[in-house]
């Protein structure tokens, strides 16, 4: 859908199974198209989709395939303006962790897997928008990168943009590439990714026509550097914000209580990077929740505050013992993107994690608890002037 005097509005499907495609043609028969019912029955309406190696791999193979993608979104008055091409591999019901940088893009792969995705993109896309690819952050920090897998990730970005280039002039779609910082990958924060942006700017000044960053309001969260602060970053450097996640942290006070209900969450699908701030404002991180509670707990009295990369649901309320979502920051990003319309105008809500949130946050179906962020979400650029289209 439309919102405001320009953004187009979505939420990324990742939170449905898409391992293949004959699961996400399922999520798009079953969950998507219940949520479109109840959100913009009758009205055109914005797809974030994601699509998985495999899934992709199906639809370029298999011209019967895509023609069904296009009548489903012909009947849903539905349009594409972007696509998930972050996790390549499996992203629900088993152990994702780091496999969800795999392959990074020091690997062909990540390439090839980009570009095929774009060619679908080009042709499922509608011509009055420029889509978006969103995509891994390079790659994962704690895995050692040597000078040459770095040189490799410049060397196959370039590529990309020259292939981006290419089916533009084939097809008239200019597809731009989001990358995605996220805590503990080699871009990381928001002045991580200005200082390679701009560089890699420097080296290939076309690629500024073509690359971008997607700006994950959790991300930003986690690392306390704040999603809003993260915005004024890169407008400051002119990098290009193509794609904003809507989407908020988990945050909690350093006591035993809060950190035994932290450690309680911990589970086996996803990373959960957990960030320890200090009463001086020092930072220090740790790759996921256990390793961050033990730490946590030998130095309760000189830590402010415990943040953890948990997608929370935008329209949850207090989970208990001090936990918390970082909303108050998602708002403040509210505030700076009505203040600026031209900061962004692809807008996705991104809850992925409803399968391993606790029981409490599961009693409702996943398409409702979609339906619940998207009513808080218009309801917040409501109150900041923006309505619907």
């Amino acid at each position: 859908m439309r919102i405001g005097p320009r953004a187009h509005l979505a939420y990324c499907t990742n939170v449905h199974p898409g391992e293949d495609w004959e699961q996400t043609r399922a999520s798009l028969e079953g969950p998507i198209s219940r949520v479109h019912a109840q959100i913009a029955a009758g009205r055109a309406w914005a797809l974030g989709l994601r699509l998985s190696g495999a899934a992709a791999a199906t639809l370029t193979a298999q011209p019967a395939e895509r023609a069904w993608l296009r009548h489903w979104l012909a009947k849903h008055q539905a349009y594409i303006f972007s696509i998930n091409a972050f996790p390549r591999g499996p992203f629900h019901g088993t152990r994702v962790k780091e496999q969800a940088y795999l392959p990074d893009w020091g690997d062909p792969a990540r390439l090839d897997y980009t570009l095929q995705v774009a060619e679908l993109l080009a042709e499922l896309t509608s011509s009055d928008n420029q889509p978006t690819i969103s995509t891994v952050p390079l790659g994962y920090a704690a895995v050692a990168h040597s000078t040459e897998d770095r040189t490799r990730m410049q060397q196959h970005l370039i590529s990309a943009r020259e292939g981006l280039a290419r089916i533009a002039d084939r097809t008239g779609r200019h597809i731009r590439l989001a990358l995605e910082p996220e805590p503990m990958c080699l871009l990381g924060t928001a002045r991580e990714a200005t200082d390679f942006l701009s560089h890699h700017f420097a080296c290939d000044s076309e690629a500024r026509h073509w690359l971008g960053v997607n700006l994950d309001a959790c991300h930003h969260a986690v690392e306390f550097e704040g999603p809003a602060h993260a915005l004024r970053v890169f407008r400051a450097a002119a990098i290009p914000v193509l794609k904003i996640h809507l989407s908020a942290a988990l945050a909690l006070p350093p006591t035993a209580a809060a950190l035994q209900r932290l450690a309680s969450m911990d589970e086996p699908t996803y990373l959960h990077q957990t960030f320890l701030q200090t009463k001086t404002g020092a930072l220090a991180r740790y790759a996921d929740i256990p390793a961050g509670v033990a730490a946590a707990q030998q130095q309760l009295h000189h830590l402010r505050e415990v943040r953890t990369h948990f997608h929370v649901p935008l329209h949850a309320g207090s989970l208990g013992e001090g936990l918390r979502s970082t909303i108050a920051e998602l708002r403040a990003l509210l505030d700076e993107l009505v203040a600026d319309p031209a900061s962004c105008d692809q807008l996705e809500i991104e809850t992925y994690t409803w399968a391993v949130l606790p029981a409490a946050l599961r009693a409702a179906s996943v398409e409702e608890q979609v339906v619940k962020e998207y009513e808080w979400v218009l309801a917040e650029f409501k109150q900041r002037g923006w309505n619907r289209a």
